[in-house]
């Protein structure tokens, strides 16, 4: 089942990058096809990192190929464009290679941390189901009192060379009200974007983090600034 699940996935991948290829695209184009076939496959969250990537460089390529033809042959681009449009390749990233991934991940786990000084001991590391929800739970500890704001305890990911990839939204309280020995979830839904695809092909660990906490500034200003290098 695994072996299939990998073909499966490996296919709709290389489906993808044929029509990167196929799209042609300017320098930027180039660049982004050969940055998303670089990235490594063997990490925790497998093909999915190097999907997303491949899938955004084919978008961006055929995108910029139509903007180009449009301006000296608008109908030849028009024709291009729709072309493109009917070998539906949304539909199958989202409706083959994305569920195949989601498969393939399921049951893994990513190593899970709580920052120095909260209140937290979880159960057991984030574990992933099969539609890409990490999922843990725990109590809190000594220091936990009803009036914990527990909504700032965030996820945070990050990757092999310690730099911030993304975080999630805060963990959960049955009855809103925290205190010792009370119970808490996390829950972290992994959607890779452009700009972070690389970090994700590298994640290392999530750790659980106050967001009003000043190293978690630094975290923001990571996350930023991958999101700018991507526009440039």
């Amino acid at each position: 089942m695994k072996q299939t699940r990998h073909l499966l996935v490996v296919g709709a991948i290389a489906l993808v990058a044929g029509v990167f290829s196929a799209c042609g695209g300017g320098s930027g184009a180039g660049s982004a096809e050969a940055e998303a076939a670089s990235l490594p496959t063997d990490g925790i969250l497998g093909e999915y990192p190097k999907a997303v990537a491949e899938y955004e460089a084919a978008e961006a390529a055929a995108s910029a190929k139509y903007d180009e033809m449009k301006k000296t042959n608008p109908e030849k681009a028009s024709q291009f464009w729709s072309d493109y449009l009917n070998q539906g390749n949304t539909t199958k990233f989202k409706k083959e290679t994305i569920p195949a991934i989601e498969k393939a991940l399921e049951g893994k786990e990513i190593p899970t941390e709580v920052a120095e000084g909260l209140p937290l001991r979880l159960d057991k590391s984030l574990t992933l189901d099969n539609s890409r929800h990490a999922r843990t739970s725990g109590k809190f500890t000594v220091g936990a009192t009803k009036d914990t704001k527990y909504s700032n305890f965030v996820p945070v990911a990050f990757d092999t060379e310690g730099k911030a990839i993304a975080f999630g939204d805060g963990i959960r309280v049955k009855d809103f009200i925290a205190g010792e020995g009370k119970e808490f979830t996390v829950d972290y839904f992994i959607s890779i974007k452009k700009h972070d695809a690389a970090g994700w092909a590298k994640l290392a660990k999530i750790v659980i983090m106050d967001k009003t906490n000043e190293t978690f500034k630094q975290v923001e200003e990571q996350i930023k600034a991958a999101k700018e290098a991507v526009k440039q």
